[in-house]
């Protein structure tokens, strides 16, 4: 049985983190789930009624996101029992100082419980990104929708790489959710 194990699913939106993240849970009841939105999805209710809140955010708005971000982080380390298990889902680019800082915040939480940590790239082709990110069901949940800014990101950036040796990048883009999860979890049970 897998224990004390984080999983931080890394994509560029749309690519299906949620999703799949749901999914490990469907398959590994001991893993729970924290995305963005259950982080700070309270807070930016607060400040806006779409996603285009993240545009409208001034010095004080990043401060409460990014205390919220710290109150799941200190929760996962300092709270929750050492047989828990996590899957932390984040939009994370390569040349992002903002998610390189996420991570090492994330990686610091995993040290500070003891955890292992199991950064996993999902990739995906442009075309189906771009027909995901269009999907309704983001609405609920602060997602972008914006097929422009998808196409800059996948033309001009990366998913973050974490140099972690046991990094796991995984095309999604035909694979359905329950066999990601599937992938995933192999590789975090063979990785122990």
């Amino acid at each position: 049985m897998l224990t004390n194990n984080i999983i931080l699913l890394m994509g560029i939106a749309g690519t299906g983190k949620m999703t799949i993240g749901e999914a490990i849970i469907a398959q590994n009841p001991h893993f729970k789930l924290t995305t963005p939105d259950s982080s700070v999805g309270p807070v930016l209710k607060l400040l806006g009624d779409n996603e285009q809140v993240f545009w409208s955010l001034n010095e004080k708005g990043w401060v409460a996101v990014n205390q919220a971000l710290d109150v799941t982080l200190y929760t996962i380390a300092e709270v929750c029992s050492k047989e828990s298990n996590f899957v932390i889902t984040s939009e994370m680019l390569a040349d992002n100082l903002y998610h390189q800082n996420y991570f090492e915040r994330v990686q610091r939480a995993a040290i500070r419980r003891g955890a292992i940590l199991t950064p996993v790239r999902l990739i995906c082709e442009l075309d189906e990104l771009i027909e995901r990110v269009q999907n309704n069901s983001r609405l609920a949940y602060f997602k972008t929708r914006d097929v422009e800014l998808i196409k800059k990101r996948f033309a001009e950036d990366q998913v973050f790489f974490s140099k972690i040796p046991n990094e796991l990048t995984l095309d999604v883009t035909h694979l359905p959710p329950d066999v990601s999860a599937e992938k995933i979890i192999r590789w975090v049970t063979n990785h122990q």
